[in-house]
């Protein structure tokens, strides 16, 4: 009887030492990450290997120990495999076993209530009757797409407030990642001083005073920032309605689209993220909400692993868990309202009762708006072109053209991103030598500082420079030929002319047909380069102009200055126009 029930015994360790090697110890069960069924296959292959010619002595010793500790080992044992993992007997005996650990990642702000709401937490038993246990890793959005990327996702389930994020990393494992139902929100909010808050609206912002704030609003990049993807594409539909206003307000946010944003300054954010701020901080933040409501990031989660009983039963209990009284109560803690956006939190910003949540636009509406934002804020090569033949130093209102193209045009650089690269052109006629043009400044960054300064220093001295007739169409063509040589990969070309007239040279110089001729034969679709026109005054033919631009693929981009804003606006429209080609 007692040779039986060894023999007995002996099977079931080489069952159980199988089990082991055959399984990662974390995981207790055969499943797979999402993103890597070979490599998983392959380590399972390497494993058994190891397992087959190590097999002698791990029985061996697997036996020995078994039957020194006896009947105790033997009952749990004997209760994972008759009782289907459920641990009975194992709990009987008093053993304490260490079960599996499920790993969440999540970004630094939700980590932090994510691991408030499992303190404490019974998370139920693996298929061996060990309680899981479960671990919060901090890692951003896009460290996390990295490891499936690259195929070791550190962890078996994702939280995430972005569903993009989701979509990108269901793209990268070639299989979908389907995120659950919500169980937290936050309302999408603009974040500022009182003061400065007032000034955008009583209760909601305004579009049409955001985009003429002083300070201006600024925005997140919006492929990486759910509450920015949600404000831009709010902003289009909100002026939906008129095509190039919309158009300007989507240029516009771009334009002072910031990587990092001073925690302190007007800028689109999350009521939680909000709340956190001014958690840490002296100096308390109002928000007030968006014209029209404001929609709401939530709080979803998604498994990494398929075709994993163990991990799908832990991914119920977190979703039980998280949506318990518990589980909100720790959301709440950390700012964050219910899945549905009632609720504001008692810690919430001064101004959040009258915050109004929305479900807002559709993922589908978000992702083109995404789409065309990456896009459109590609680096820009801007090659600034300025009219200074007499007519310019003609007076409104006591302010010259020139000057009202100075001023403008250094309004513009302190909106465009850090990522622009400007030349400076100047054209009259026999500006340089016999040539009606010449380049000021080079095609330089103004992220370096010194190349900054020459540029803004270029620009100072415009008013000094004028004289001379109109050369238009010959510096056209030079700009353009310029540009396109200059032309990089995953940056966007323009050239910007400022002008207040016709094309008038004494001298001859191209015809427009012959420009026209020149430009279509130049064109490349492989090194586009756009034509916009800043027109000063009534002398400018802007059918002529918008002609031209059409050749290059533009799309006839002419629009009339009247105010140093407006050149803003034309560089908004540019990027605009650009995205949509």
């Amino acid at each position: 009887m007692r040779d039986a029930r060894r023999s007995r015994l002996s099977g079931t360790a080489v069952r159980a030492t199988r089990r082991w090697v055959q399984q990662p110890p974390s995981l207790r069960s055969p499943g797979r990450f999402i993103v890597t069924e070979a490599d998983y296959t392959s380590r399972s292959a390497r494993r058994r290997e190891s397992a087959r010619s190590n097999s002698g002595k791990t029985v061996a010793a697997v036996v020995v120990a078994l039957l020194a500790i006896g009947g105790g080992a033997w009952a749990c044992n004997k209760a994972g495999d008759d009782n289907g993992g459920n641990g009975e007997n194992a709990a009987a005996s008093g053993d304490k076993c260490a079960g599996a650990q499920i790993t969440i990642t999540a970004n630094p702000t939700l980590s932090g209530p994510l691991s408030k709401a499992l303190e404490g937490y019974k998370g139920g038993q693996d298929e061996q009757g060990c309680e899981r246990t479960y671990a919060v890793q901090a890692a951003t959005d896009s460290e996390t797409l990295q490891q499936i990327k690259s195929g070791s996702p550190s962890a078996q389930i994702w939280v995430s407030d972005n569903p993009g994020s989701f979509d990108e990393a269901s793209e990268a494992a070639g299989t979908k990642i389907t995120p659950g139902t919500a169980f937290a929100s936050s309302p999408v909010i603009i974040s500022g001083p009182s003061a400065q808050l007032k000034k955008l609206g009583t209760d909601e912002a305004a579009w049409t005073k955001v985009l003429s704030a002083n300070p201006p609003l600024t925005v997140a990049n919006i492929t990486r920032d759910r509450a920015s993807a949600l404000a831009v594409t709010a902003a289009s539909q909100a002026l939906g309605t008129d095509k190039s206003k919309a158009r300007e307000v989507f240029g516009r946010l771009a334009l002072t689209a910031r990587d990092s944003i001073p925690s302190d300054a007007p800028h689109v954010t999350s009521e939680a993220a909000l709340a956190a701020r001014n958690a840490k901080s002296s100096t308390k933040l109002s928000e007030i909400g968006l014209e029209g409501g404001s929609p709401l990031v939530k709080v979803t989660a998604a498994k990494l692993i398929a075709d994993d009983p163990q991990t799908d039963a832990a991914y119920r209990d977190l979703m039980s868990r998280f949506t318990s009284a518990e589980g909100q109560k720790a959301f709440a803690a950390a700012g964050y309202r219910t899945a549905d956006g009632s609720n504001p939190p008692s810690n919430a910003p001064a101004g959040a009762d009258a915050v109004r949540a929305t479900s807002g636009a559709s993922d589908e509406s978000v992702s083109q708006v995404v789409a065309s934002w990456a896009e459109a804020t590609k680096p820009l090569r801007l090659t600034t072109v300025v009219d200074v033949s007499g007519s310019m130093r003609e007076k409104t209102r006591g302010v010259s053209r020139i000057e009202a193209v100075s001023k403008a045009t250094k309004h513009g650089l302190s909106l465009v991103p850090a990522s622009t690269s400007i030349a400076v052109w100047e054209f009259s006629t026999e500006l340089d030598g016999k040539k009606d043009y010449e380049e000021r400044i080079p095609m330089s960054p103004i992220s370096d500082p010194a190349k900054l300064k020459r540029i803004q220093a270029s620009i100072d001295t415009l008013p000094q420079r004028v004289k001379g007739d109109t050369a238009l169409y010959d510096t056209i063509w030079a700009t353009y030929q310029a540009a396109q040589k200059d032309y990089k990969d995953g940056q966007i070309s323009t050239v910007l002319l400022v002008t207040d007239g016709r094309n008038d040279d004494p001298k001859g110089g191209l015809s427009l047909s012959e420009l026209k001729k020149k430009l279509r034969d130049a064109v490349d679709p492989k090194r586009p380069v756009d034509i916009s026109t800043l027109a000063i005054g009534e002398d400018v033919n802007t059918k002529e102009l918008s002609d031209i631009a059409k050749i290059t693929g533009s799309g006839g981009t002419v629009y009339t200055a009247k105010t140093p804003q407006d050149v803003s606006a034309v560089l908004a429209a540019s990027l605009q126009n650009r995205s949509s080609n």
